[in-house]
């Protein structure tokens, strides 16, 4: 436009010289022409645009490392809140907007708990309770001491494991992890499932350690069992070789233990055996005790996830002192309600778990914490009534148009995928066709009727809480799967896709600004909350999600031709995440985070293509400095701007199946042609490598 304006001004001087002189004539000398008038100052950006534009850092190179030229002016200017290990620009944006909301509504209702229905008054009661620091230490471990008298009584493995099964009722780990849902063969009738268990570091690494920092760290984590361990009523004397113990025991847990990204193939975390024949596998390990004491006496119907590991438990807790299984359930037990204890246990555990592991400063304020009890023990019920605040009602359908549409984007991609055939395309868009959608909230409110609640011992309350929730989940074993049922509360920001149900679910508590707005262009909706739609619609094709059918079955309805082309195709995505490394050096774990990053790249591309086929693509963006297409990737990028300490850094590498967030930008943009594109990135710069990787 520069050059065309430029001429413009030029010809219309000319014209009114040319004109000036000719009415001039034996007047004297012409009068120059009138200065050109100077071009209108560029208009600003619309007013939704305003954030997004201050998070960016227009000095940095869009090929080099689009993460830093999304987020980099955000990453310079946002400070790590020092009772945070991370924060982002999107997601703890929303979280503390959210916390605000249930706040509100959880102290008026522990203001006036009998204000409305018994629900309310559980919720106030919840709340209020949790609130009273100074009863709270008064009562100290008192509630407990029951606990560490059964603990008292144990004298052999059988009575470890009847200690054990009870004490999980109440959320106390042991050996075994426990969950219920649907039979992976008859995904409409659930089942118990048995998990390798038993540590309290974050992943079997942290008991190996390379380096002096690891050695540290376990050196620290050995002492704070000691604390643990005398805060729960052992002599200060015993408490440092009862630890040794106990980190020793752990270690050998940790030892039998198979690797995550191992367990993440569901045909191999998938054992389906009845009561009878876990007795028999492991006999020594008294499983009938265990899930007799855990109400289990009826259940029959049960998976196992690593039946080689169990063996090895059974040797280690048959070689295992009497002394040490004890010391371990009671330090297990103090562990696991330590959150919720008296100040001085509370900063104990908050010391080496969150300060230590994680790099946090300083605790949450009390309130916060208490809000995230309440979210665990009556989510539904504060759910009720953040909807209705903050919620409004066309935001639904909104969200469902788009999910729709990035749905109708995935199927009609499906056609230039060169690796799939055509039955298996067919069978692909018949799976996406029978996907389910949840979005906002339940249709139905839980029942917490059977909670007890009381508003005068908090750690009585989480006890309560812990046997409810236990109750609820078991008396599903053996009965039809309920696919009406929410896995999150509503005011959750974060979203989920369930291959057994085949339905991908988004609360309300999510589809909120930066994400979502209903006054957002599509633009920024697409880029953002679009791709979370993509992501999850992507995990029902990725490296796990693909081995279930459209029912929730798993079941091979692939060719091996295909999968072995498949194969190759996140081979790619897993090498090329493998290179990536945090800032000590640590390489990102490709196998472990294989499905999140298939969902990234199949996420933005799906709501891209998309948002392409929107009315809104047209039109001017109303920013100077960004067309549609470059709008949608920056808003894509920025769901991921986050500070973080390098600890949380190290156990995000270590343990957890997502990439960190620069890598959730880099990785996946770095293989889209569309991005390149819109950049104009040139082969070999860092946003776009010679090799790229294409799987959805």
């Amino acid at each position: 436009m520069r050059p065309l304006l430029l001429l413009l001004v030029v010809l219309a001087s000319a014209h009114s010289a040319f004109a000036g002189s000719s009415k001039s004539q034996g007047k004297g000398a012409p009068k120059p022409p009138p200065a050109p008038e100077a071009p209108p100052a560029p208009a600003p950006p619309p007013a939704w645009a305003e954030d997004l534009l201050a998070a960016v850092d227009p000095a940095a190179d869009a090929c080099t490392d689009f993460y830093q030229y999304a987020c980099g002016t955000w990453l310079a200017n946002t400070p790590l809140p020092a009772d945070k290990p991370a924060y982002g620009r999107s997601f703890s944006t929303i979280r503390d907007r959210n916390l605000d909301t249930v706040k509100a509504i959880v102290e008026s209702a522990a203001l006036n708990p009998k204000g409305k229905d018994d629900d309310w008054r559980k919720l106030g009661e919840t709340y209020g309770s949790c609130m009273e620091d100074k009863a709270i230490d008064a009562e100290d471990t008192v509630m407990l001491q029951p606990l560490f008298k059964e603990i008292d009584g144990v004298k052999s493995v059988k009575t470890f494991m009847r200690t054990a099964g009870h004490l999980s009722t109440m959320g106390v780990s042991g050996i075994v992890d426990a969950g219920i849902e649907g039979d992976f063969k008859d995904p409409n009738r659930n089942i118990l499932y048995l998990a390798e268990g038993g540590l309290a570091l974050p992943d079997k690494d942290y008991y190996f350690p390379t380096d002096d920092a690891g050695k540290k760290t376990l050196a620290d984590y050995q002492a704070h069992v000691a604390k643990m361990l005398e805060f729960s009523g052992v002599q200060a004397k015993d408490a440092p070789g009862q630890a040794a113990e106990v980190v020793a025991f752990e270690t050998k847990l940790a030892e039998a233990w198979v690797n995550k990204a191992e367990l993440r193939d569901p045909a191999k975390s998938y054992n389906k055996i009845d009561r009878a024949g876990l007795i028999k596998l492991t006999p020594k390990l008294h499983w009938g005790e265990w899930l007799n004491a855990m109400g289990g006496t009826e259940v029959m119907d049960i998976s196992i996830d690593a039946p080689g590991t169990f063996k090895k438990f059974e040797k280690i807790l048959d070689d295992a002192d009497v002394s040490t299984l004890r010391a371990y359930l009671r330090f297990h037990t103090i562990h696991a309600f330590a959150p919720n204890l008296a100040k001085r246990i509370f900063l104990e555990d908050f010391s080496m778990f969150q300060a230590n592991l994680l790099g946090r400063k300083e605790p949450e304020p009390r309130w916060k914490r208490c809000i995230a009890h309440t979210n665990t023990a009556v989510g539904e019920v504060a759910g009720r009534y953040y909807v209705e605040k903050a919620f409004p009602g066309d935001s639904k359908e909104v969200a469902k148009g788009m999910l729709g549409d990035i749905q109708a984007a995935f199927v009609a991609g499906l056609p230039s995928l060169a690796w799939m055939d055509d039955t298996t395309r067919e069978r692909a868009k018949e799976k996406s066709a029978k996907i389910g959608k949840k979005i906002g909230y339940p249709d139905k409110w839980r029942d917490y009727s059977k909670l007890q609640v009381t508003p005068y011992s908090h750690v009585t309350n989480v006890l309560a809480a812990a046997v409810f929730e236990h109750e609820r989940n078991l008396v599903k074993v053996g009965q039809p799967v309920d696919r009406n049922e929410w896995y999150m509360t509503p005011q959750t920001v974060n979203a989920y896709y369930n291959p057994l149900t085949n339905e991908f679910a988004y609360p309300a508590g999510i589809l909120q600004a930066p994400f979502f707005s209903r006054d957002f262009p599509a633009a920024r909706n697409y880029g953002a909350i679009g791709a979370v739609m993509g992501h999850e619609l992507s995990h029902g094709f990725d490296d796990q999600g693909r081995k279930f059918d459209g029912d929730g079955k798993m079941t091979e309805w692939w060719s091996p031709e295909v999968s072995t082309r498949y194969e190759a195709q996140t081979k790619c995505v897993k090498e090329q995440f493998d290179g990536f490394a945090i800032a000590d050096g640590t390489h990102v774990k490709g196998d472990l985070t294989l499905g999140e990053n298939i969902g990234d790249l199949g996420g933005v591309r799906a709501s891209y293509r998309a948002f392409q086929a929107t009315a809104g693509y047209k039109e001017p963006t109303g920013i100077a400095t960004l067309n549609q297409d470059q709008l949608f990737f920056v808003a894509y990028a920025q769901n991921w701007c986050t500070v973080s300490s390098p600890q949380y850094d190290k156990m995000i590498v270590a343990s957890n199946p997502h990439s960190p967030n620069r890598f959730r930008v880099l990785g996946p943009l770095q293989n889209l042609p569309e991005f390149h594109a819109a950049f104009g990135c040139a082969v070999g710069s860092g946003m776009r490598p010679a090799k790229q990787c294409e799987v959805w």
